[in-house]
């Protein structure tokens, strides 16, 4: 992979981190409590299916910290599997993963069986 490669790959992550940021600011803004400090949600079942959209926020978010970190790492966009290159199209697609296509493909197989 090369260095420019990488950064475009960075770009994407970093875009997709702040995108949650923002998702998330908008959330406790709408999800919060008004100044009388009464929950803005009163129905149960919309502030539980808030707080599960809340909760795959804060995954994503770390998964795509960890992501960062990762990408520090000579043996990034390596699949984990075969030990082949990851196809930068697959990386800007599915930055997180850690398996080429192919290997995905079989993983996914045997898991259907």
């Amino acid at each position: 992979m090369t260095a420019e490669q990488l950064s475009r790959l960075r770009e994407i992550v970093q875009a997709e981190i702040n995108e949650i940021v923002q998702a998330v600011a908008v959330w406790r803004d709408c999800n919060g409590q008004d100044e009388n400090g009464v929950q803005r949600i009163q129905d149960h079942t919309a502030r539980m299916s808030s707080l599960e959209w809340k909760y795959g926020m804060d995954r994503r978010f770390q998964e795509l910290l960890r992501l960062l970190c990762r990408m520090e790492h000579d043996d990034f966009g390596v699949c984990e599997e075969c030990g082949e290159d990851i196809s930068i199209r697959r990386l800007e697609l599915l930055p997180t993963t850690s398996f080429c296509s192919t290997c995905m493909g079989r993983r996914e197989t045997a898991r259907a069986v």
